[in-house]
């Protein structure tokens, strides 16, 4: 055999395993190169087992049950109770027009609740953490219309059709969710994309973009750093129930007082932040988080934090901090279930002293944040 021989044969292999590798479908637009490679074998959810199994259709498997649906209104496992607040089903519906505009599959409409969507509260704590996985989402979602800051002026936004209001961002934040979830003018709707925890992290960092005050994490410390000078809740025993107790015992003596004729309020005393900072110290305070949890669950009372410092320092930033850190317990409360609209946070920095800020004993008495029931 000679050499140009063996070419022309070895040419006529390659070109005849090119021609045998590709096949058409009678639903295919044309050849396929290797099948396997565009029709998955493995068994897939939800789908038509006829199809994928094999390249080609096979009518015995047509339509069969693949899987079964979860039932109606059932959430997906989140591991912890904050982020099972986030899984579960949206309150609000799109209208009877965005359903066909934005092309949406829901079964149901309601025409009035984007406008409802403005007493939505912001569930999430405006947290370091949450606003910088926010900015992330923002950067692949969001930049390329609303523009880095917000300003309706990203790179595609100069289009006629795509023309993003410079005001977008100034919408209260529960608009902000429903126009995320379902979609604005010509923004198509982004509930498949972002979950509802990643929604809200994406407000989050908006309101960052508009100057709202972010708050450090909370830290988790085992030992010492209090801020106000507390024992550890491990230490003398104290419990979320003895809590519990104390703020029932707390709302009856309120609901007594139909008069006002004196000021009632409970003194959070295992409630402990790190010093000068509005970061609070977990070890030392769950406790009383989840005391106040578990009592804004069995009841409708509304509640109000007020949050104080000893003299140390200037009266301005001392007035911050306790802002800080009544709003930080209001943010934790929020956090876990409890409706924004329920709590009150205010900061009263070095005013109403309980003791005398000339001894350390004294300021640290000073460094306090009070509950009061509504």
């Amino acid at each position: 055999m000679t050499i140009k021989t063996l070419h022309k044969l070895t040419a006529g292999l390659a070109i005849a395993m090119v021609f045998s590798s590709c096949v058409k479908d009678e639903n295919s637009y044309g050849y396929e190169y290797m099948p396997d490679m565009y029709r998955s074998p493995a068994p897939e959810a939800y789908v038509d087992y006829g199809e994928v199994r094999t390249w080609k259709t096979d009518t015995s498997l047509t339509n069969k049950q693949s899987a079964k649906l979860p039932p109606l209104g059932t959430i997906p496992f989140s591991g912890n109770n904050v982020d099972a607040n986030y899984s579960l089903p949206y309150k609000r519906l799109p209208s009877k027009a965005m359903i066909g505009t934005h092309g949406l599959t829901s079964l149901e409409y309601n025409d009035g609740d984007y406008e409802a969507s403005v007493a939505d509260a912001n569930p999430m704590p405006l947290y370091e953490s949450n606003v910088a996985k926010g900015k992330v989402l923002y950067d692949r979602f969001c930049d390329h219309c609303h523009g880095e800051k917000g300003a309706g002026d990203g790179k595609v936004a100069n289009h006629d059709a795509i023309n993003p209001p410079a005001d977008a961002f100034t919408k209260p934040d529960g608009q902000m969710f429903y126009s995320i979830t379902y979609g604005k003018g010509v923004m198509g709707a982004h509930k498949s994309q972002l979950n509802q925890k990643e929604r809200w992290q994406v407000i989050n960092y908006i309101k960052s973009m508009n100057g709202a005050t972010v708050m450090p994490d909370p830290i988790n410390k085992t030992s010492g750093g209090a801020g106000n000078g507390k024992k550890s809740s491990i230490e003398d025993d104290f419990s979320a129930d003895a809590l519990v107790s104390s703020l029932t015992a707390l709302a009856q003596e309120t609901a007594e007082d139909a008069n006002h004729t004196s000021e009632h309020s409970l003194n959070l005393d295992h409630l402990v932040f790190a010093t000068g900072s509005a970061n609070l110290d977990m070890a030392m305070s769950q406790s009383t988080l989840d005391g106040l949890v578990s009592f804004m669950k069995a009841t409708d009372k509304n509640i109000e934090f007020d949050g104080y410092t000893d003299n140390t320092g200037d009266a301005d930033a001392n007035l911050t901090l306790s802002q800080l850190r009544a709003d930080a317990v209001k943010a934790y409360l929020v956090g876990n279930g409890i409706d924004a609209s329920r709590i009150e946070a205010k900061g009263y920095g070095s005013a109403n002293p309980k003791a005398d800020n000339a001894t350390e004993e004294g300021r640290a008495q000073n460094r306090r944040t009070e509950v009061k029931i509504k």
